[in-house]
């Protein structure tokens, strides 16, 4: 098949958010592009219905996701360390711990599945990560998140973690995959990191 060249102008962090998953994919740049492109405009090319909408939707949210995390503003640039990472755990669980107190005729394992269908549209989250969720919101003896794992969630640590986007769109009832970097009603993935539960049970007060 022939080819022909396209001369495009876009972001240096999103160029290099590319030539990262091009790396990671095993392929050349421009074959990534390429497929990129191919599968969003192959999904358009599907039946109209809603199930196909559905999926189009998650494929968009996905896509949108892989090239515009680097153009967002970020809100932790140091890796995690296994201190933050065991304050992220803490204050997540309060958080979902809180929110169920104060929420009327759900019970903890709708209110995980919700929670869940509100981060599973990130590329990176997948069934283990599901598990691990599970684990640090529902055992009492859990072990926390690690470094490596939630370093591994934000994306080379340049945008904030799937979980804490999830929870605020759970808490605001937000569209899913609803980038959550601007608001600043929520605490900041840095101060959770520094503050964790300490902080979860201040902030649960104004939680509705």
């Amino acid at each position: 098949m022939s080819k022909t060249q396209l001369n495009i102008t876009i972001e240096p962090e999103l160029l290099l958010d590319l030539k990262r998953n091009s790396i990671k994919s095993g392929k050349t740049l421009s074959q990534n592009v390429s497929d990129i492109i191919s599968q969003f405009l192959s999904t358009k090319k599907a039946s109209s219905s809603p199930q196909r909408l559905d999926l189009l939707e998650r494929k968009i949210l996905v896509l949108e996701r892989k090239l515009s995390d680097l153009s967002t503003e970020k809100q932790k640039i140091t890796p995690f360390n296994e201190v933050e990472s065991k304050n992220y755990s803490e204050f997540m669980r309060e958080v979902f711990n809180q929110k169920i107190r104060k929420s009327q005729n759900i019970n903890r394992k709708k209110a995980f599945d919700e929670l869940v269908k509100q981060i599973d549209c990130f590329h990176q989250w997948d069934q283990f990560y599901t598990m691990r969720l599970k684990e640090v919101l529902f055992l009492d003896d859990f072990d926390p998140f690690s470094a490596k794992e939630l370093n591994h969630l934000t994306l080379g640590k340049e945008c904030p973690c799937p979980i804490r986007t999830g929870l605020i769109n759970w808490i605001n009832g937000s569209k899913k995959g609803q980038c959550s970097c601007s608001n600043r009603t929520f605490p900041s993935q840095q101060q959770i990191c520094e503050n964790g539960s300490v902080l979860a049970k201040n902030f649960a007060r104004t939680i509705k």
